[in-house]
């Protein structure tokens, strides 16, 4: 698609590009604000020229303060998923906010009040080093098979290695892979080649809100 025909398009809000030949897509323009690559990590501004993009890799970029609730890994349907998991990919910058929504998937008891909200906090320093603080609040609602408690699990995006987390005044484990992380109960891990700190709480009441401070 031409260049040309693009620009009608434009917004402030979606990112868009036009492709030259082959993987390399010619450029990219993105609206105001800091953007990160999903596929590699990297944060750009403004305009990005030759991004490499395989047929099989769509360009996507996450703006810098986005709060992304995701289900588990390894998920394959919404019927199958682990209720008592819940993951979000944070992208702090600043202060962000987002209310999950909840109900039974199934029937139209939503529409008789039957569901679930809960808000996230994300407070993190525009520039330098500072802590990020993640705060979840209570699930306020009830809808039939509810989860009464489940695992949180954060995958925050920033160039800095924390010092510690800790969550409502503890510090949990940091541990020394990926691996390690996925076979306990509760901690943290810092991948060196991304800077992606990946957090794994302890199961929590969805009654009850928590706080998990990252510590610079």
């Amino acid at each position: 698609m031409a260049l040309r025909s693009l620009a009608s398009r434009r917004s402030r809000s979606t990112a868009w590009w036009y492709a030259e030949s082959g993987d390399v897509r010619g450029f990219v323009w993105l609206p105001k604000g800091t953007w990160t690559d999903y596929w590699t990590g990297r944060t750009y501004q403004g305009t990005v020229n030759g991004y490499h993009a395989p047929l099989d890799t769509l360009p996507l970029f996450v703006k810098g303060g986005s709060i992304v609730p995701m289900w588990p890994k390894g998920t394959t349907s919404w019927q199958t998923r682990d209720r008592g998991e819940l993951d979000y990919d944070l992208y702090p910058q600043g202060t962000s906010t987002y209310t999950l929504y909840e109900d039974d998937g199934v029937t139209r008891k939503f529409t008789e009040g039957a569901s679930a909200t809960q808000q996230v906090r994300v407070q993190a320093p525009t520039h330098g080093r500072a802590s990020t603080t993640i705060k979840v609040g209570a699930s306020v609602g009830r809808y039939e098979g509810k989860p009464a408690a489940r695992t949180y699990r954060f995958t925050v995006h920033g160039k800095d290695a924390p010092s510690q987390v800790v969550m409502n005044g503890s510090r949990l484990q940091r541990l020394n892979s990926a691996t390690a992380l996925a076979s306990t109960e509760s901690g943290w891990y810092t991948d060196p080649a991304t800077g992606i700190t990946e957090i794994r709480t302890p199961s929590v009441s969805t009654g009850r809100g928590f706080t998990v401070e990252l510590r610079q």
